[in-house]
């Protein structure tokens, strides 16, 4: 196949035994320039089959193998290699669990977010992840192994790196900056913007059956904070509705989560004391969901539109908690229209989830 233009959407793959009962790893591919779906035969090459994609930073894949091993693959140019592992105890002190536990049942749900400092090597790499639950932080920077970010807040909600800063959001709203710049990273400034909460069109999405979610996003160097709305049950029709719906003709419907909206802000300049609600783009194009959070400009991407967020699912726990459906919430949003368009139909379920290569 032939070098696809950035950005592309890598969709689930199909599992083909060979005769001799190896599996080769085909990948569904969404090309944004060409507006269309191609199968990439065994894209992963030699790679493991079984890998689960827990996010992608500076169009690498962040991959754990059935051993919950951690390594990196740019899918472009099929690069791949391992990351130190996570260590027992790494995993029995800053996760809580033991690592045939993590294995066996957290591997979908361990890792969250990912951010890479850089473009990375083998020789030279700084990883930071967002983990467990309630969120921490955690970080590998060649030739050591993963640490725990301690010192915050804790209960993280997004990461993204500026430079070697890495912008981390917590759930009561902070941001915390970390200094990556030395082998022991150290946190240099935190702060907790206001906003304001009577806002209008939030409104709508904050009665029961909705549920949001926060991204940071460097932009022409503002730091931007987008809230996503989503409805936890909607019907075929597009309305939120309570969990058990049936179907006007008494019949059970599957109801999944889908987002119903976003909104976003960008940091006063003047000060780091408020979000300011931010009407427009302009000519930038946001990257959102399991990839960590990019913005582009729509000149530099052929087939994007300007002022518009392309999302996909992350809501890891309900995507790996329930047989229906998950993995399905991804598309496109005009922020000036305050419209979603649907990229490629999908069904209900798709696991793993689409990943952005941005």
């Amino acid at each position: 196949m032939a070098p696809l233009t950035l950005p592309y959407l890598i969709l689930p793959s199909d599992f083909v035994e060979a005769e001799d009962g190896t599996y080769t790893t085909d990948r569904i591919i969404f090309n944004v320039s060409e507006n269309k779906l191609f199968k990439w035969t065994n894209m992963f090459k030699e790679h493991e089959a079984g890998a689960w994609c827990a996010g992608s930073s500076h169009g690498w894949l962040f991959m754990l193998d059935t051993r919950g091993c951690p390594f990196l693959l740019n899918p472009s140019s099929s690069k791949c290699f391992y990351l130190a592992p996570f260590s027992k105890a790494f995993m029995e002190s800053s996760a809580g669990i033991t690592h045939s536990c993590f294995v066996e049942n957290s591997l979908k749900t361990f890792v969250t977010k990912v951010a890479l400092m850089c473009s990375p090597s083998p020789s030279q790499h700084t990883v930071a992840i967002l983990f467990s639950y309630p969120g921490k932080l955690a970080f590998c920077i060649k030739p050591s192994t993963w640490v725990e970010l301690t010192g915050g807040k804790g209960s993280y909600l997004d990461i993204v790196f500026q430079d070697t800063y890495l912008y981390a959001l917590t759930e009561d709203g902070t941001v915390e900056i970390w200094n990556f710049l030395q082998q022991v990273p150290t946190m240099v400034a935190d702060f907790k913007p206001t906003m304001d909460s009577n806002d209008e069109e939030e409104g709508e999405f904050l009665g029961d059956g909705f549920s949001w979610k926060m991204y940071l996003v460097i932009s022409e160097g503002e730091l931007l904070l987008v809230k996503r709305f989503l409805g936890d049950f909607v019907n075929a029709a597009g309305e939120v509705v309570y969990e058990g719906y049936q179907s006007p003709d008494g019949g059970d419907e599957i109801c999944p989560y889908k987002t119903k909206d976003f909104v976003v802000y960008k940091l006063d300049p003047l000060s780091e004391n408020k979000w300011e609600k931010k009407g427009s783009l302009g000519d930038r194009v946001l990257f959102l969901g399991t990839n960590e959070s990019v913005s582009r400009s729509a000149n530099e991407l052929q087939g994007c539109e300007a002022n518009s967020i392309y999302f996909t699912d992350d809501r890891w726990e309900e995507m790996n908690g329930d047989y229906s459906y998950g993995g399905h919430d991804w598309g496109v949003f005009s922020l000036q229209d305050k419209i979603f368009k649907t990229l490629a139909e999908c069904p209900n379920k798709l696991d793993p989830p689409p990943v952005w290569i941005v």
